[in-house]
């Protein structure tokens, strides 16, 4: 059974290599890559985006009482897991659904009384307004942590994604733009945070990092996961799941380690061609997806350069997407809802949330109207005009009134 993979980047054979051969400079190497492509003054590095982002919070806490982050209302759950963990509050924004972007007119109006930080969007890789979100924090004296753990190599007017603000935070997890089986960095431009950060960082990367046979290992089978006739017979096993969705304040906090830096390095040096191969397959899939008028595409905005990671669309009839997804997966296509609630309906959060900015119906609709479609290697012409008839057989032509 042939099945496309929801997302991921195989690894090659020498880049495997260099994670086994790591030595102590791996380290100091990625931060001078990163540094390179994305302006910062220093780079630290931990064993997952999620600790990347908890460490920086924490460190700012301990430069300033307040206590509040604003997020998006609709993002990944490791952002409001990261925030919880750093002792603070998620303060959820309202989000607007045909951008996956802040409702920036809410946001400009919301409270901000007590809020220490604000993260940006850029879900999938789509740049949020970055500029405009930058002027809103310094407005309010608060720091805007760009987050990049989705759209690394991605750009607004030129400018990395990343890049924005005082501080961002990258992922080199198994789904992200390149990676390195796990991993992420915070990457400081205030010279504050860079102090507290020095102080308590280790905090946050106490645990051992895998050695470089485990890294490769792992390698070799997500890389053979990832073939689509193996991935279709994986999925299809009883008991396994894939894509779960976890909400996990307690994560666990690795030291990023010697080979999975090295690895993030060697893979970083084909980021553009592997983020140019998913915009082409994203280009080609719209061409056939928006003849359709039962789904909305959010595009990115003007002067942005997307890093598609996956390529995003909403069901207009929200009744159908669960039958959609489940049509997509038996036609051999990874498709996926992404997160199951926004961030206000995480279980276990209640006790940890800010309600100031409710109601968030953008939010709501885009939890429940969300696909996901994979952008893959592996993936064919064949693929694409498969979602594109599954997705006409199923929602037909019908003109559905616009939400978005």
């Amino acid at each position: 059974m042939r099945k496309l993979p929801p997302v991921g980047t195989r690894l090659h054979g020498d880049e495997l290599w260099a994670a086994l051969r790591a030595g102590s400079t791996a380290p100091d190497d990625l931060c001078a890559k990163l540094s390179e492509r994305i302006p910062s003054e220093k780079v630290y590095l931990f064993g997952s985006g999620r600790a990347a982002l908890a460490a920086l919070l924490t460190a700012t806490s301990r430069l300033d009482a307040r206590k509040r982050v604003i997020v998006p209302a609709y993002t990944c759950w490791s952002v409001p897991a990261a925030i919880v963990r750093a002792g603070l509050i998620v303060t959820p924004a309202e989000i607007t659904p045909g951008t996956l972007d802040y409702d920036l007119e809410r946001l400009a109006r919301l409270d901000w009384k007590d809020v220490l930080a604000v993260v940006s969007p850029n879900l999938f890789g789509l740049p949020g307004d970055l500029t405009r979100l930058q002027g809103l924090a310094e407005a309010h004296d608060a720091l805007m942590i760009d987050d990049a753990a989705q759209a690394l190599g991605a750009s607004l007017r030129g400018f990395p994604v990343g890049g924005y603000g005082l501080a961002g935070i990258l992922s080199f997890g198994r789904g992200k733009n390149i990676t390195a089986l796990g991993g992420g960095a915070a990457l400081v431009r205030d010279e504050s945070i860079q102090k507290a950060m020095d102080e308590m960082a280790d905090e946050f990367r106490g645990e051992p990092a895998p050695p470089g046979i485990l890294a490769a290992m792992k390698g070799l089978a997500m890389g053979a996961a990832l073939s689509p006739s193996v991935y279709g017979l994986a999925s299809a096993m009883p008991g396994v799941v894939v894509g779960r969705t976890v909400y996990e304040p307690q994560f666990a906090t690795p030291a990023m380690g010697n080979a999975r830096a090295a690895l993030a390095s060697r893979v970083l040096d084909r980021l553009d061609a592997i983020n140019q191969r998913r915009g082409q397959l994203a280009e080609v899939l719209d061409r056939f997806l928006e003849q359709s008028k039962a789904i909305v595409l959010p595009k990115a905005r003007s002067g942005a350069v997307p890093a598609w990671l996956r390529r995003p669309l909403l069901v207009i009839d929200v009744t159908l997407r669960d039958e959609l997804i489940e049509a997509l997966q038996a036609a051999g296509i990874g498709a996926t809802a992404m997160y199951p609630q926004p961030v206000h309906k995480i279980p276990g959060i209640e006790g940890d949330l800010d309600l100031r900015g409710a109601p968030f119906d953008g939010a709501e609709r885009v939890a429940e109207s969300l696909i996901a479609l994979p952008l893959v290697e592996g993936m064919t012409k064949q693929d694409l005009e498969t979602i594109a008839r599954t997705i006409a057989k199923l929602l037909g032509r019908k003109r559905m009134s616009q939400w978005a």
